[in-house]
C-alpha cells in the first residue's frame, strides 16, 4: 500500500491537489443526491442502500420488488459513482490528516509515513467496495434470495460505517489540535 501511502502525502502537501480530490468526490455526492436519489427513493420508496445506515438483511428483501429496470439503471449510475467517491473521499480524509500531523507531531508524522500508515485511510473505501460488490450480487440475483449476500452487504456497510467515524474522528481531533498549536506558536511570537 506504498502507493497509497505516498499519493496521501502527496496530496497532504498540495492545496490544489487535496482541493481537487475533495471537488470530485463530493461533487459527485452532490450529483447522486441531486440526481439519481430523488428518483430511485420516490420509486422504491427508500434511499438506496449506501444511504441506509440502519439497514436489515429483511429491509433488503422487502425493498428488492421495486427494482425494475427504471431502477435497477439508476442503481447502477449511482453503484459507478460509488466505487470512486469513496476512494476519493478517503484520500481528502487523509491528506488532512497527514497535513495536521505533519504540524502538529512531526516526530509522528514521519512514522506513519515510513512505516506507510496513512494506507489505514484506505480501509473505509474498502469495506466501502465490498458492500458495493455484495449489493451487486444481491440486486442481480433477485428474485432469488440469497441471504449471505445481504448479510454480507449488512456487515460490510457496519464496518464502513465504524472505520468512517473513527477515522473522522481522529482526523477531526487533530486539526483541531494543529490548530490550537499553531495558533499558540503565533501568539507566542
Amino acid at each position: 500500500m506504498r502507493w497509497y501511502n505516498d499519493l496521501v502525502v502527496r496530496v497532504s502537501h498540495s492545496a490544489f491537489l487535496w482541493l481537487m480530490s475533495t471537488v470530485f468526490a463530493f461533487g459527485s455526492l452532490l450529483f447522486v443526491f441531486m440526481n439519481i436519489n430523488v428518483p430511485f427513493e420516490d420509486k422504491v420508496g427508500a434511499q438506496m442502500f449506501d444511504f441506509q445506515n440502519e439497514l436489515t438483511v429483511e429491509q433488503i428483501f422487502a425493498q428488492l420488488p421495486y427494482y425494475d429496470e427504471q431502477v435497477r439503471a439508476l442503481y447502477n449510475a449511482f453503484l459507478f459513482i460509488d466505487f470512486y467517491f469513496p476512494f476519493f473521499a478517503g484520500l481528502t480524509l487523509a491528506a488532512a490528516a497527514a497535513f495536521a500531523w505533519r504540524f502538529l507531531a512531526p516526530e509522528y508524522y514521519e512514522k506513519f509515513r515510513n512505516r506507510s500508515l496513512f494506507s489505514l485511510f484506505l480501509i473505509p473505501t474498502l469495506f466501502d467496495w465490498s458492500e458495493n460488490l455484495s449489493a451487486i450480487v444481491v440486486v442481480g440475483a433477485y428474485p432469488e434470495e440469497l441471504a449471505w449476500a445481504a448479510t454480507a452487504l449488512v456487515l460490510f456497510k457496519k464496518g464502513k460505517l465504524t472505520s468512517v467515524m473513527l477515522l473522522n474522528a481522529i482526523t477531526g481531533v487533530s486539526l483541531v489540535a494543529a490548530a490550537l498549536k499553531w495558533a499558540w506558536v503565533k501568539l507566542r511570537s
